[in-house]
C-alpha cells in the first residue's frame, strides 16, 4: 500500500508543477459553459437563479385559419407553439388529437405548422431554465421584455419586474468571463476557448471551408444564369435563374419553378456544364428538324442553323464533348443538302423561312421589296411603329398579360378576424362570457339555510341540520312551547347558488384572439393578378398605325402572282431567326 500511496504523491506533484499538461493544444479546447448572448443588451442581462415559470396572463388563445407558427417543442402528445401577442411572445400547447391534426400541416422540416383551420389552443407557463440568461430588450413600469432562444427561434417574452428568482446584471456573464480568459491568453471561437494559434488554425479551416462553398455557389449561379443546370443524376435542365439564398437556387423550367440544393447540381466545371448544355440544346433542335423536314422546310431549316449556332458554342478542350458535337454537324450538314436538293427540283426557295417559286422570289428580290409576315412591300411601306409585326407591347400591363389589382376585400392583405371581428377576443364558449358559473349550493340544497333550532325553556338548545322538531327531555306541555329560528348558510351566503370559476378560461369570460387574419382572397398579398383588359392576356395589342397589318398600303405583288402562294409556306415563329436567302 505505501508505495502505492508514493506513487500517487508524485504523479499529483508532477501535475501541479506541470498544469499544462492537461490543457495542451493536442488535448483540445477547453470548454465553458458560458455562451455569448443572444443580442447585445444596452439595459442589463436577467439570469435565472432556478427553475421559473412565466404564467400568461390569458388561458385561452384562437388561432386563426391560414396561420403559420413556429413548433416549439414536439412531445408525445402535444404540439407546443409561439404565438405572438401584441409586443412579445406566449406558449401555447395543443393536443395531438384527429379534430386537431386534420387542420394543421408541418413542414418538411418539422419546423413550422400550417393551420388550415382556426384551432382553440391552451396558454402555458413559459419555462425558464435555471442558470438561463436573458438579455433585456425594453421594458416598463411592470415588465421586462427579455429574449430567449428556443429550437432555434427567438422569442421576446414578458417577465414582471417584481418576479422573485431572477437577477440583474449590467453585464452578460459571457462579458466577465471573457475578461478573465483574455488574462490566460485565450479567446473565443465556435463556441470553445482556445489559444490564439488553435483559433487561427481553426478558422483558416473554417475560412477554406467558406471559401469552397462559395466557389461551389457562384458556380452554381453562374451556371444556372447561362440558362443551364446539370444535375448530380446527370439530367441537364434548361431554363431561367429566378434568385436564390446561398444554399439554394429557384429555377424555371417548362413553366415551372423549382428549387435546388448546392448538393443536387453536378461539381462539374463552369465551361464544361455550358458545352454540355449547348451539346443538349443543338441535339434536341435536330431531332425537331427531322420531323418536319418533309412537311415544313422552313422550320426545318431554321431548327438547322439554330443547332448550328449551339454547335459552335462547344468548348473545343472537351473532346469526348467534341467528337458527339461533329456528328451532329454531320447531320446538320446532311439534312441542309437534303432540303436545298429538295426545293431545287420543285423550283422553290427559302426565304425569311418562307417557301416560295424561285421565279416569284427573284421578282421581288430584284424589286427591292421586303417582306412583312407574308406580304411584299416597298421598304417605305413598313409600319415604324410595329416594325412590321402588327402588333406592339401593351403599355398597360408592361406586355405581362395580366396587371395588379387592389384586393377589394383586405386591407394590404389582412382582414378582420371573422370570429372576434377585430376585437382581438373571443368569448369563451364554455361560459358564455361569464368567466363562472352559478349553480345551486350544494350545502344547503338551495334554500340559503343550512340549520334551526329550538329553544326550550328547561331543555337543551339543539340544532336540527333538517328542520324537524325533536323534543328531549320532560317539559311541561301546557304553557312552554319552542321557539324556531333559522341560521344562514355559510358556503352561499343565503342566496342558495354558489359561483365556480370557469376553468376553461380561467375566469376571464374570453380568450385571446388575432384581431386580423389573412386574406383568402388574395392570399395575404393585398392585390390580385387580373387579366389585362387591353390585352385580354395576350401581353400584347394591335399597332393603332398599321391596324395590324405591319405596312400601309397595299401589297406588292409579281406578275402572275395569286393571292396565296402556291408553295407550302413552312413558316416558323417570327421570333429569335435570322434571315435568309435561298435560291435554287
Amino acid at each position: 500500500m505505501m508505495p502505492c500511496k508514493k506513487t500517487i504523491l508524485l504523479v499529483l506533484l508532477f501535475c501541479a508543477f506541470h498544469p499544462c499538461l492537461f490543457c495542451d493544444e493536442a488535448v483540445g479546447p477547453i470548454r465553458q459553459s458560458v455562451n455569448p448572448p443572444l443580442v447585445e443588451s444596452k439595459i442589463g442581462y436577467l439570469t435565472a437563479l432556478s427553475d421559473l415559470d412565466i404564467e400568461p396572463d390569458s388561458t385561452r388563445i384562437f388561432i386563426a385559419p391560414q396561420t403559420r407558427l413556429p413548433i416549439m417543442q414536439d412531445s408525445g402528445d402535444f404540439y407546443y407553439f409561439l404565438v405572438k401577442i401584441d409586443t412579445s411572445d406566449v406558449c401555447c400547447k395543443i393536443p395531438k388529437y384527429q379534430k386537431y391534426m386534420i387542420l394543421m400541416d408541418p413542414s418538411k422540416d418539422k419546423s413550422y405548422m400550417y393551420f388550415r383551420g382556426g384551432i382553440e389552443a391552451e396558454i402555458v407557463p413559459f419555462l425558464i431554465s435555471s442558470g438561463e440568461e436573458m438579455p433585456i430588450l425594453s421594458s416598463n413600469d411592470n415588465y421586462f421584455f427579455v429574449a430567449v432562444k428556443r429550437r432555434g427561434f427567438s422569442a421576446t417574452i414578458k417577465i414582471p419586474r417584481d418576479s422573485k428568482g431572477v437577477s440583474i446584471s449590467r453585464e452578460s456573464a459571457f462579458a466577465k468571463l471573457s475578461v478573465e480568459q483574455k488574462k490566460k491568453g485565450l479567446e473565443y471561437f465556435n463556441g470553445s476557448w482556445m489559444t490564439p494559434a488553435k483559433a487561427q488554425e481553426l478558422r483558416n479551416s473554417q475560412l477554406d471551408k467558406e471559401t469552397l462553398r462559395q466557389k461551389r455557389w457562384d458556380a452554381l449561379k453562374k451556371q444556372a444564369g447561362s440558362g443551364i443546370l446539370i444535375l448530380k443524376d446527370g439530367r441537364i435542365i434548361h431554363g431561367t435563374y429566378r434568385g436564390g439564398d446561398k444554399v439554394s437556387i429557384f429555377f424555371e423550367s417548362q413553366g415551372d419553378t423549382l428549387q435546388y440544393r448546392i448538393e443536387d447540381v453536378a461539381d462539374i466545371d463552369y465551361e464544361k456544364a455550358v458545352s454540355m448544355g449547348n451539346l443538349d440544346s443543338a441535339a434536341t433542335l435536330v431531332a425537331q428538324a427531322k420531323g418536319r423536314v418533309d412537311e415544313y422546310p422552313g422550320h426545318a431549316r431554321r431548327f438547322l442553323e439554330q443547332a448550328q449556332s449551339f454547335l459552335i458554342k462547344v468548348n473545343p478542350s472537351f473532346t469526348e464533348l467534341m467528337g458527339k458535337a461533329m456528328d451532329l454537324g454531320a447531320q446538320v450538314k446532311s439534312m441542309n443538302e437534303g432540303i436545298d436538293s429538295s426545293l431545287k427540283k420543285k423550283n422553290l426557295a427559302i426565304y425569311n423561312y418562307e417557301v416560295f417559286p424561285a421565279a416569284i422570289l427573284d421578282y421581288h428580290l430584284k424589286s427591292g421589296h421586303i417582306l412583312a409576315g407574308k406580304s411584299w412591300i416597298n421598304p417605305e411601306q413598313l409600319c415604324k411603329r410595329c416594325s412590321g409585326g402588327g402588333e406592339i407591347s401593351c403599355a398597360k400591363c408592361q406586355a405581362a398579360g395580366k396587371v395588379n389589382k387592389k384586393c377589394p376585400k383586405c386591407d394590404n392583405g389582412r382582414i378582420a378576424c371573422h370570429l372576434c371581428e377585430g376585437s382581438g377576443h373571443k368569448v369563451c364558449n364554455i361560459c358564455g362570457g361569464l368567466g363562472e358559473f352559478l349553480r345551486t349550493c350544494t350545502r344547503c340544497g338551495g334554500s340559503g339555510v343550512i340549520s334551526g333550532y329550538y329553544s326550550y325553556p328547561c331543555g337543551p338548545y339543539l340544532y336540527l341540520s333538517s328542520g324537524a322538531v325533536m323534543v328531549v327531555g320532560t317539559v311541561s306541555p301546557f304553557y312552554y312551547y319552542p321557539n324556531y329560528a333559522t341560521r344562514t348558510c355559510p358556503a352561499c351566503n343565503g342566496t342558495g347558488r354558489m359561483s365556480t370559476v370557469c376553468s376553461y378560461c380561467g375566469g376571464i369570460g374570453k380568450m385571446v384572439c388575432p384581431k386580423t387574419e389573412k386574406c383568402d382572397l388574395c392570399n395575404g398579398v393585398g392585390f390580385t393578378k387580373v387579366m389585362c383588359p387591353d390585352c385580354e392576356g395576350r401581353g400584347k395589342v394591335t399597332c393603332p398605325d398599321c391596324k395590324g397589318k405591319g405596312f400601309s398600303g397595299a401589297a406588292q405583288k409579281a406578275p402572275g402572282e395569286d393571292e396565296k402562294s402556291p408553295a407550302p409556306s413552312g413558316a416558323a415563329p417570327a421570333s429569335g431567326g435570322k434571315s435568309q436567302t435561298m435560291v435554287p
